[in-house]
């Protein structure tokens, strides 16, 4: 990571038509990739808005994309950052009629990360964009965006969720786990959930987890595998949320009870787990994938509908964001702390 003295740059914005935007010009580890540039304000393609940034979530997805290893590859240079919100401040040829979107909307949505969310001003994908209030702080609006829609089209969506029920969330302690637990305590369902360490384990029994075991032992599959089982009277869990893999996502098809739905998020352990289908079969469960990027173009109503929810529980003090601010220059270490696994909750930067 470089962070270059630009001119007059005291830590506040850039001036005229310029903006701070952390650029990667070759692929490589944030650690070495990332510059902080000052560049030309961007301007909205067809199907894209430009805002004024005032928050932008901190994802593990960005360690991959400054890589060039993540799903979606736009190429070199990028800017990073893949959900952010902010105020609309011009509109690509055709956004209004269709999108019905106009400069002064306050919003968050998925960058374009030509020129993603690590800057002052971004590129955010029209279709994907949801009104943001004006009475909502920015940071919490970047986590109820994307984080708890994760959780919640997870959940409820492709899991069928319903209250009574029990659910596995592993990695319980990160954004989308802790936005899992919360969401389904809501929903009155029943939490087991997984976390590293005595101090994560006590934070996700705060957020209403009924069990949480701690998987940083040695042998975690037999401990969680006992642990569930016994809780669940040896039925198992009828919806498993799994952002984690590897050993975690191997021993959960085995903690799947009949008809159960094992909702695959991501794989932030780094092994992808395998689901044999003779298993699948016997065990009469169902394996789903859930990319929530894809509802935001394909599914809609979907979004909206729990958007709404999100909103109505987050007023309510039902769900909580525990979302921890960093600045425009502290992008780099906040990424490091994701990668260390040391984070809690969500980091979100404010410019």
């Amino acid at each position: 990571m470089t962070t270059e003295q630009l001119p007059g740059d005291d830590g506040g914005p850039a001036q005229g038509g310029l903006i701070r935007a952390w650029r990667v010009e070759e692929l490589g580890h944030p650690s070495v990739s990332l510059r902080l540039r000052e560049i030309a304000r961007p301007e909205p393609l067809p199907g894209q808005v430009r805002i004024v940034v005032e928050a932008t979530n901190v994802n593990f997805a960005d360690i991959l994309i400054c890589q060039g290893i993540y799903q979606d590859r736009p190429g070199v240079p990028l800017t990073p950052g893949t959900e952010s919100c902010g105020i609309v401040d011009a509109v690509g040829e055709g956004v209004t009629e269709q999108f019905g979107l106009r400069v002064g909307d306050r919003v968050a949505g998925l960058a374009d990360l030509r020129h993603g969310g690590y800057a002052e001003s971004a590129l955010l994908k029209a279709a994907t964009i949801l009104p943001i209030p004006a009475d909502l702080d920015a940071a919490d609006a970047t986590v109820l965006y994307s984080t708890f829609q994760t959780a919640h089209v997870g959940l409820f969506h492709r899991g069928g969720l319903e209250a009574g029920q029990w659910v596995l969330v592993h990695g319980a302690a990160s954004g989308v786990g802790a936005a899992a637990v919360q969401l389904a305590v809501a929903r009155g369902a029943r939490v087991a959930a997984t976390a590293g360490g005595p101090a994560k384990v006590a934070y996700c029994r705060a957020l209403g987890a009924e069990l949480v075991v701690d998987s940083s032992g040695e042998d975690p599959a037999a401990v969680v595998y006992a642990a569930v089982m016994a809780a669940t009277d040896g039925a198992g869990v009828e919806v498993a949320f799994d952002p984690v893999g590897g050993v975690l996502g191997d021993v959960t098809r085995r903690l799947m009870a009949w008809e159960g739905r094992l909702v695959v998020i991501g794989f932030a352990s780094g092994t992808i787990p395998q689901y044999p289908g003779n298993h699948i079969l016997v065990k009469n469960y169902a394996v789903l994938g859930m990319a929530w990027a894809e509802y935001a173009l394909r599914r809609r109503p979907v979004v909206e509908a729990a958007h709404d929810e999100i909103l109505t529980w987050h007023r309510a003090g039902r769900i909580r964001t525990d979302v921890t601010r960093v600045g425009l220059h502290d992008v780099p270490a906040a990424l490091a702390s994701l990668e260390a696994r040391t984070v809690t909750g969500r980091l979100a930067m404010i410019p």
